[in-house]
């Protein structure tokens, strides 16, 4: 009786224990977009990519403007109703996705597009 009351605890214990699982979420970099010493944000390697994951449901050629698959993103966004180089902050391609919009930037995105208005909206 006594061998199978330790048992029973040991199994109870076992499945207490061994039922805790950690998921630990590792934060996302969030680069400072007013960090003049900032690394260069690469347009093809950094920006692009964000528009793939978000914005190209419905941002795709034929359909909503500005088109931002990864051939044409640069030239439908080189005007000044998406970029604002002077201001930019209040960059559309920044704004729009940052605010009540149906594909959000995490804060992390948004900085990255806001550094790279920053350092000049560059094709690189």
């Amino acid at each position: 009786m006594k061998t199978l009351k330790i048992i029973i605890s040991t199994i109870a214990l076992a499945l207490v224990f061994g039922g805790c699982a950690y998921n630990f979420i590792v934060p996302e970099p969030t680069v400072n977009p007013d960090d003049p010493n900032a690394a260069e944000v690469s347009f093809s390697a950094e920006i692009v990519p964000i528009f793939a994951s978000k914005c190209t449901g419905c941002h795709t050629t034929g359909k909503q403007l500005p088109d931002l698959t990864s051939d044409n993103a640069f030239s439908s966004l080189n005007s000044s109703r998406y970029v604002n180089k002077s201001t930019p902050a209040s960059s559309l391609i920044y704004t729009k996705a940052t605010g009540n919009h149906s594909a959000t930037f995490t804060s992390a995105e948004a900085a990255k597009v806001l550094l790279w208005i920053n350092q000049g909206a560059k094709n690189n």
